[in-house]
């Protein structure tokens, strides 16, 4: 066969209506226990209803939204034993990751963490925690990459997306000592000291484990979130 073969980039309609849909979710525009009427979405996303049902079946599967015959589709609510045990496994992960982390992570990946926290910082500032949310999710994210473990991070991620709002919730409540404890997991990359690293990243996770795990069993957590 002579000459190159060429693809063309594309991405189905659903793909983007469920990234649309899960950024949502995470963002806390639709809230726990909220329905998510097909018919709506898809007049306000100028889709048709096929897109919108595939993406809700990916939600579906994903764990983010309950899809229940004949009722239609609702943003799944927290269930905290769950989320406990999800918060259990990601302190483990978040353990190796910095094990990792210490020893290959750059200067230069410290110095682009350093201006992501201070962004964070400013959101918080600001009150805009779903900007934040998605600045704390690349923080965590940089470091497990830079450990070179950015597939574990995937799995961190999905662990915890029984509560998705969660790290929102968390920031809008905890945002600057959330900011200051980042700041000491750099200290401790900075220096590449591994037992200063292991003890603020534990700090870390397990006070927003509780903080979270609190949001989530609180009543009306759903209405809550929804004002954040």
């Amino acid at each position: 066969m002579s000459g190159r073969l060429t693809v063309t980039p594309y991405q189905p309609l659903s793909a983007v209506v469920y990234r649309k849909l899960r950024e949502a979710i995470f963002q806390g525009v639709f809230r726990p226990g909220q329905r998510l009427v097909q018919a709506d979405l898809a007049r306000q996303m100028g889709v048709s209803r096929i897109p919108v049902r595939e993406a809700l079946h990916r939600l579906s599967e994903e764990g983010l939204v309950d899809l229940t015959p004949h009722k239609g589709a609702v943003v799944r609510r927290p269930d905290p034993g769950e989320l406990e045990e999800s918060w259990a496994a990601a302190r483990v992960l978040v353990r190796v990751a910095m094990e990792h982390a210490v020893t290959r992570i750059t200067d230069a990946q410290i110095a682009e963490l350093e201006r992501v926290n201070a962004a964070l910082i400013r959101r918080v500032a600001r009150g805009r925690s779903a900007e934040a949310a998605v600045l704390n999710r690349r923080f965590h994210r940089g470091i497990f990459e830079a450990a070179g473990l950015g597939k574990l991070y995937d799995c961190m991620d999905a662990l915890l997306a029984c509560y998705p709002q969660g790290t929102q919730a968390s920031l809008a409540v905890r945002g600057p000592a959330a900011a200051a404890e980042h700041e000491e997991i750099l200290a401790g990359l900075r220096s590449r000291d591994l037992v200063r690293l292991l003890a603020a990243a534990d700090k870390h996770t397990v006070n927003n484990g509780r903080t979270i795990l609190r949001l989530a069993a609180a009543p009306n957590a759903a209405d809550d979130c929804a004002a954040l």
